[in-house]
């Protein structure tokens, strides 16, 4: 089984069911997921602030689609601990971990976090790349970090045994929470600095302080991560991230969180990339997700190792945090 650790599949779900499509995982998604031999992953609840949207309403209309696909979806199934994940797995279904790719649609009101948990949320980042009433994104004011509300959010995400993500945090947000934290730490779809150095990679600080909380990294497939050179942004150099990182933290404490994009709008890919196609060389999709598997094999990565990086380090993280 391999575990996708970050997935925005409830966008292109919410989209598509919006222009009159049913049965959107199962039509547009499965028989890729299942060619790749994804079981599972976190699907985000991904609140898009840079596209003109209002975050609140972007994230109730994101949250109605969600629920009325998995009404209908009998391949899928929401899962909220490791039990339930095993059992979806002995049932052939494919394991939904509900996560949220930040909190900009709750705005200042942070009991919203118990409503968001109450759905099945067990997953959250406190900003994507803005900055807001929380903590500061990597694309806000480099001198601001998280927030006096973002400290009591954090309390509750971590007193509720949710995932806290810090991939799409600045740099002062990531120490901010560093010292708040009580828990493991994941930065579920981010790469390494010291190979390219792209804002939301992580420095070997960064490396180590995650190591130390025993959280984890997942290696994430976007072009702009792997390589500033988009002649290198392929297979190849992204098992040199995932090397360079299990070198430096411990197998253990690295897991996949691809971030395919492929099925999102292309005007959206306009305004994230100046790159006419930021998809990776080799692994497009997550039905190629093998092709990465066999060049990690040959980089020398063991059985073993890529059993846990695969799915065993992520049920590890959701066993330790969720219990």
């Amino acid at each position: 089984m391999i575990f996708d650790g970050h997935s925005d599949i409830f966008s292109d779900v919410r989209y598509k069911r919006e222009a009159g499509e049913t049965q959107v995982l199962k039509n547009r998604h499965l028989e890729r997921l299942q060619k790749g031999g994804i079981g599972g992953g976190c699907f985000v609840i991904w609140v898009d602030t840079f596209n003109g949207e209002e975050p609140e309403k972007e994230l109730n209309a994101i949250i109605k689609n969600m629920q009325d696909e998995m009404a209908e979806t009998q391949e899928f199934v929401l899962v909220h601990n490791t039990a339930e994940i095993e059992a979806a797995r002995k049932a052939g279904k494919i394991c939904v971990l509900l996560g949220l790719e930040g909190l900009a649609g709750i705005g200042e009101n942070i009991d919203r976090i118990h409503e968001l948990y109450d759905i099945g949320c067990r997953h959250a980042m406190l900003t994507w790349n803005e900055e807001n009433a929380l903590a500061t994104g990597v694309k806000g004011n480099p001198e601001r970090g998280v927030t006096e509300l973002g400290k009591k959010a954090i309390k509750i995400i971590q007193d509720k045994k949710m995932i806290l993500d810090v991939s799409h945090l600045n740099e002062k947000s990531f120490w901010d929470v560093m010292d708040a934290t009580t828990a493991p730490i994941l930065a579920s779809h981010s790469n390494a600095k010291a190979l390219a150095g792209a804002a939301r990679n992580l420095t070997d600080a960064q490396l180590l302080a995650i190591r130390d909380t025993k959280g984890l990294v997942g290696l994430n497939a976007f072009g702009d991560f792997i390589s500033e050179v988009q002649a290198e942004q392929d297979v190849d150099h992204l098992v040199k991230h995932a090397s360079y990182i299990a070198d430096k933290i411990g197998v253990e404490h690295l897991g996949f969180g691809f971030d395919f994009f492929e099925f999102l709008n292309a005007d959206f890919m306009e305004s994230y990339s100046d790159q006419d196609d930021s998809r990776l060389k080799g692994m497009e999709d997550c039905s190629k997700v093998p092709v990465m598997i066999e060049k990690m094999r040959k980089a020398g990565f063991t059985e073993k190792d890529l059993e846990m990086i695969s799915h065993k380090n992520w049920m590890n993280l959701i066993a330790n945090i969720m219990g």
